[in-house]
């Protein structure tokens, strides 16, 4: 059987030869693979790579990592620990401007998260915004864990492999009321402890 990091250099070549969606394949520069700790601890979950993950032949998720290490600083310190990807591994683009992803364009994407989750076997999986965590606990529970309308930042979804904790986007988080930001910023260094980062 092969181990986990020959089982991702696999799937980051399949990742980087789809041809799915035909706008997408059009529009990128590269389609950019998840990577980071073969069994990670963490598994960080954007909603799309960025452009800068796609330009600088990072992966994806890293420019993400790096602004949320800016409100969880452990993140930072246990990369040894974690693993990043994006739900859609092409950054979407209509006539060369960058928007949100399409709901097909998710669906084809999804089975390679699926198989990065089953690979990795993380123990927390981090969902970074609204979107992303909404079309996640979709994929991942039968029966919808939240009422619309509900906040679900910080919450604890068990899934029976892993749990699921949505985030907000370091963007939001600069946004906010310096106080809110603090208060989420200590909640964020508690739950960093408490997934052993």
């Amino acid at each position: 059987m092969e181990d986990a990091v020959e089982q991702l250099d696999n799937l980051a070549r399949s990742v980087g030869t789809c041809t799915l969606c035909e706008e997408l394949v059009a529009n990128r520069l590269r389609a950019v693979p998840g990577g980071g700790h073969p069994h990670c601890s963490v598994m960080v979950v954007a909603l799309h790579t960025d452009p800068a993950d796609e330009q600088d032949g990072g992966l994806a998720g890293q420019s993400l990592l790096d602004g949320l290490a800016e409100f969880m600083p452990a993140l930072a310190e246990s990369r040894d620990k974690v693993y990043v990807t994006a739900l859609v591994k092409c950054v979407p683009r209509s006539d060369g401007a960058v928007r949100g992803p399409l709901p097909q364009e998710l669906d084809h994407c999804y089975p390679y998260l699926s198989k990065e989750l089953t690979i990795t076997t993380p123990h927390y999986v981090l969902t970074v915004g609204e979107e992303t965590t909404h079309y996640l606990l979709g994929k991942l529970f039968k029966d919808r864990p939240s009422v619309p309308g509900d906040s679900l930042e910080l919450r604890v979804f068990d899934n029976p492999a892993f749990k699921v904790v949505p985030v907000a986007t370091p963007e939001e988080l600069r946004r906010r009321d310096p106080k809110v930001r603090n208060d989420y910023t200590e909640r964020l260094r508690r739950l960093a402890q408490v997934m052993g980062l």
